[in-house]
């Protein structure tokens, strides 16, 4: 088990060992038995702290689920839930020794390559025991398997960081009514939002261990190729997100670790480099077999920027057939003119979306992209309105609603603002604060790519809630601490090129921030 320096007193050189926010576990609020204080008040142990707050989630996951046990699905989650049971079916083909049903496959796991299928399989099995599951059953699944995973979560982060950073968590956003209702749906967005804390603690402990001069070995790359392809596999989007935090990684031990320690660490980023390929390589040469051109994840990217960013009425070289969808009316258009021409209809998407994109200008550009950052981050609860019985759910229900939208408002808005202005602040009282605060950033910074590319939601939110969480409850302990005397104990010599390194990353990311914010602020007062 590996331990956080919260759980110690004392580091090798005798100073007070801190923990990832920089207090002192010498200190009377630290430990993970002694008492808590706040502000003068004295609260749980952590640990207590902690068992209550996930008895407070799993009641509250009881009373969301009454909200929308009977909920159909809505939107993408047809999509998932249709492919989950096409690989249900493959499956009992198999084990009855008889061929599998390709074109439905084809027709449903494929489809147009919008979607990678990690949901679908993680819906399969439930299907594969009970092939005609009503809604109620599978969101019953999906919560039950949702809060598996926050568990694990939550235990990892008492290994890595210790037992208050999950008591933030189990706040927020384990008490936020909307997450919790996201639970219960078939989107990937908040598995892959809680797996990619888990890879993140997991580049914690790496960073760690190159700090005391150990390189990561295969096992490590192992574990990051797998975690990061499954939060691929459940989130398209995370993709650029991966790559960065692979590139971070990779300098890092070139930086701090030496000789054949070195070449270890390198060994280990082929090893995860190689799993992670190996494993997207099924899908994407299947994708690309049924659609008849190159898939590398999904084919959605055209059809996003032309409806997202283009003229709506040139998307099918002028207005699409109004029958259909916004989304799928050029899928459809886009088929045709590939079955008369011979041609991909993933090639004729691109030739669509670089029509309707033909006239577009930086200002009307940046202007999307702020009303698409709006709609990720300000509408949290608007999900509430959409997940519903199709009969309604009836005073009781509607007071339901009504209390989960109040709830998460009353959470959500100021940990957004706190994430906010931690983006901005550089975190500089220890080394754990600094290399926390990096990776924090980087995820928030890669999550928050998205509106710029594709058209944002209310509840994309989700994947990013554990980070806004972190980056909330990071800004305020530096703040609390900024005002407690600073550590005397000398900077080892080992750490000063770490220190370095990370000020240069956390300055450039906050000067960054600043200037996209500045960007989107100018364009919106111009073009509103």
């Amino acid at each position: 088990m590996s331990r956080s320096p919260l759980d110690e007193s004392t580091t090798a050189s005798g100073a007070p060992a801190k923990d990832a926010a920089g207090d002192s576990a010498a200190t009377p609020d630290a430990g993970t038995t002694g008492a808590w204080f706040v502000r003068g008040r004295r609260l749980p142990p952590p640990m207590v702290l902690l068992g209550w707050l996930v008895v407070a989630h799993v009641v509250l996951k009881a009373l969301v689920y009454l909200l929308v046990v009977d909920s159909p699905p809505h939107g993408d989650e047809s999509a998932y839930l249709n492919a989950a049971m096409a690989l249900s079916n493959g499956v009992r083909d198999l084990f009855a020794l008889n061929g599998p049903d390709v074109a439905e496959l084809d027709r449903n796991v494929v489809a147009s390559g919008w979607f990678m299928p990690g949901m679908a399989i993680v819906a399969a099995p439930l299907y594969v025991v009970f092939p005609d599951a009503d809604i109620a059953l599978v969101r019953a699944y999906l919560g039950l398997v949702n809060l598996a995973l926050w568990l694990v979560v939550l235990r990892q982060v008492v290994r890595t960081l210790g037992p208050r950073w999950a008591v933030v968590l189990a706040i927020f956003p384990g008490l936020v009514p909307m997450w919790v209702m996201f639970t219960f749906g078939a989107w990937g967005d908040l598995n892959a939002g809680a797996l990619l804390l888990l890879l993140l603690l997991r580049l914690v402990e790496m960073f760690r261990g190159m700090r005391a001069g150990r390189g990561p070995g295969v096992r490590e790359g192992l574990v990051i190729g797998l975690l990061s392809i499954v939060i691929l596999y459940l989130r398209s989007s995370t993709a650029v997100l991966l790559a960065g935090l692979g590139v971070v990684t990779l300098v890092a031990a070139v930086v701090l670790l030496r000789g054949r320690v070195r070449l270890r660490a390198i060994g280990a980023a082929l090893v995860a480099a190689a799993v992670f390929g190996v494993l997207l390589a099924p899908w994407s040469a299947y994708a690309s077999h049924v659609l008849g051109a190159r898939v590398l994840t999904t084919t959605t990217v055209p059809t996003v920027k032309a409806n997202t960013f283009g003229e709506r009425d040139q998307v099918c070289f002028g207005e699409c057939d109004p029958d259909s969808t916004l989304w799928f009316r050029p899928v459809r258009y886009a088929r045709e003119v590939a079955r008369a021409t011979g041609t991909s209809e993933v090639e004729v998407l691109g030739q669509m979306s670089d029509h309707a994109l033909r006239d577009l200008t930086p200002g009307h550009y940046l202007d999307q992209v702020a009303h698409n950052l709006a709609a990720y981050s300000l509408i949290p609860a608007v999900f509430v309105n959409h997940v519903v019985p199709e009969g309604g759910r009836g005073p009781v229900g509607e007071v339901g609603g009504w209390a989960a939208q109040l709830g998460t408002w009353l959470l959500y808005y100021p940990v957004l603002l706190l994430s906010a202005a931690s983006l901005l602040s550089v975190a500089r009282r220890s080394l754990e604060a600094r290399m926390l605060d990096v990776l924090v950033k980087l995820c928030l910074g890669g999550l928050l790519v998205q509106p710029f590319v594709h058209v944002a939601g209310g509840r994309y939110w989700t994947t990013a809630a554990p980070f806004f969480g972190l980056a909330a409850a990071m800004y305020l302990r530096g703040r609390q601490l900024r005002r407690a005397p600073a550590a005397t104990a000398p900077t080892p010599a080992a750490d000063l090129v770490a220190v370095r390194w990370l000020n240069r990353i956390q300055v450039s990311l906050a000067v960054a921030t600043a200037l996209v914010a500045l960007a989107l602020a100018v364009s919106v007062l111009v073009f509103w």
